[in-house]
């Protein structure tokens, strides 16, 4: 994949095709293990989250009012001692876009006890995002699958964990050269210029804000 770098960057650049079009053209690309960015995109932002989790853990419980009564069911995973470290790094990710005022079901979209055809129809109501379909009975954080769509088409499927889908949804907005959704953009901003220190010279003052408190409590 490394030899058509170029000629597909132009050819999505140029051309817009959608989702599906591409992922048609493209397959190899969309397969979990190919590296889709310069740099080792899973390894890095496992690495990074995992080093920031008792930071942002603490900064999270300060917040009080209505935001601080939305995080408290995720900080509860977090401070629990036992907890999975998949769970744990899901939970940090959404109680990032609640401190952030962003809406959590616009980064995942979670199902249970609901046909395929049904879901395929509510993924046609955004244009990106995660999809989680958990286990019927099962534990907190047991499921059946997990992917990523685009423009209504599951591109990628069968990721192991919600943070894996995150850092793959970095890459897939990079292939796809599709800009942060809106919904999104303060969460995504602070996972790819603080996690990923990727420019991160230049940031908004809400995720500057964010990123000052880690620092002060290290």
């Amino acid at each position: 994949m490394s030899k058509t770098f170029s000629y597909r960057r132009k050819e999505v650049v140029q051309e817009n095709p959608s989702a599906g079009e591409f992922k048609a053209r493209w397959p190899a690309l969309f397969h979990i293990d190919e590296r889709i960015t310069t740099i080792p995109l899973e390894t890095t932002f496992m690495a990074q989250l995992d080093s920031h989790l008792p930071q942002l853990t603490s900064v999270f419980q300060k917040k009080g009012g209505v935001s601080g009564q939305k995080l408290a069911p995720h900080l509860a995973i977090l401070q629990e001692a036992t907890s999975d470290v998949n769970l744990k790094r899901a939970a940090v990710l959404k109680a990032l876009c609640i401190y952030l005022g962003e809406d959590v079901g616009h980064l995942i979209q979670e199902y249970k006890d609901i046909e395929g055809d049904d879901i395929q129809r509510d993924l046609q109501k955004s244009t990106m995002g995660i999809y989680v379909i958990n286990k019927e009975g099962g534990e907190i954080g047991a499921h059946d699958d997990i992917g990523i769509y685009v423009e209504g088409v599951i591109i990628l499927d069968n990721i192991g964990s919600v943070a894996q889908a995150c850092a793959m949804m970095l890459g897939v907005m990079y292939v796809l050269n599709m800009a942060y959704p809106k919904e999104l953009k303060y969460s995504y901003e602070f996972i790819q210029k603080v996690l990923l220190q990727m420019d991160g010279e230049r940031l908004s003052p809400k995720v500057l804000g964010l990123k000052n408190k880690i620092i002060a409590g290290l």
